[in-house]
């Protein structure tokens, strides 16, 4: 699986990795292919890439941020989302606090620029959030009955 890590100044990077018997896992960063041994005390995670070295491994929040300790990464499993924090016509996010009312589309569904892709209610109106683009729904992040704060992510459109 594909991990894209991004940080508060948007520079970002993947790692592909796998999960192999024994705890171990292996990734594939800048084209190097390393092994990684995890292991689990009292309830925290350490990890080590020779096996006597162990260092505390930072932990992966519910809201897919890893916090490190001298960075803050924003997490994305399997894609890289185009226009994060950037407006870009494949990101739908939000531009205030609201409400998803209803779900028109779901990942995998093909869209045309200006089809209706889920109803969120803001300042109690709905309102029709539209494609950007003409493609493919790459993810849906939100739920019906979901509350979202400004800036939210809601889902990205892949362009074809």
């Amino acid at each position: 699986m594909r991990y894209y890590f991004m940080n508060q100044e948007m520079k970002d990077f993947a790692i592909d990795v796998e999960v192999m018997p024994g705890q171990v896992l292996e990734f594939t960063h800048e084209g190097q292919k390393k092994s990684l041994k995890v292991k689990n005390l009292a309830g925290k995670y350490f990890y080590s890439f020779d096996g006597i070295a162990w260092k505390k491994l930072a932990t992966l929040g519910v809201n897919e941020t890893l916090v490190s300790n001298s960075e803050v990464y924003k997490v994305f499993r399997g894609y890289k989302p185009a226009g994060l924090n950037k407006g870009g016509a494949g990101a739908l996010i939000t531009q205030m606090p609201g409400k998803v009312v209803k779900l028109f589309k779901k990942e995998g569904d093909t869209v045309v620029k200006g089809e209706t892709v889920l109803i969120l209610e803001a300042m109690k109106m709905e309102n029709e959030i539209k494609a950007g683009v003409d493609g493919k729904i790459k993810a849906v992040s939100v739920k019906e009955g979901q509350a979202l704060e400004a800036g939210f992510l809601m889902a990205e459109i892949e362009e074809v």
